[in-house]
């Protein structure tokens, strides 16, 4: 896949339902691993979700308090480890878990927000 279709699909308008377009370092990460449009999509749909909800929760579990922007990050890139994990798009399989949190480290982003790639499937702390 090449840069522009990466950015297109996670940020230019959509048909039904609108998505909000994916945060730009988010995007830019996924450009760097050269992601295919399934890759991007899915966690678009995620993040978008995950937006909705977050003045939801705001509103009525005011406690505890959450980082609303690492939520948001982590639900843009919880599954970038199937960039090279290329068959777990659209099959089962957990390892793009450890390798997308090893991957986000390596792009300096830092273990708080890598963690929530290292635990897209399973909830550990």
């Amino acid at each position: 896949m090449t840069a522009p279709v990466t950015a297109s699909t996670a940020t230019d308008a959509t048909g039904g339902p609108p998505l909000r377009a994916l945060p730009e370092r988010a995007v830019a990460l996924l450009v760097r691993v050269d992601a295919p449009p399934r890759l991007v999509a899915h966690p678009r749909a995620v993040h978008d979700v995950a937006a909705r909800l977050v003045p939801w929760v705001r509103r009525h579990c005011p406690q505890p308090e959450f980082d609303a922007g690492a939520a948001l990050f982590g639900a843009a890139t919880h599954d970038v480890g199937k960039a090279v994990h290329r068959a777990e798009p659209s099959g089962p399989g957990a390892e793009h878990e450890e390798a997308g949190r090893q991957l986000l480290l390596a792009q300096v982003v830092p273990d708080r927000l890598g963690r929530f790639a290292g635990t897209s499937r399973t909830w550990r702390h």
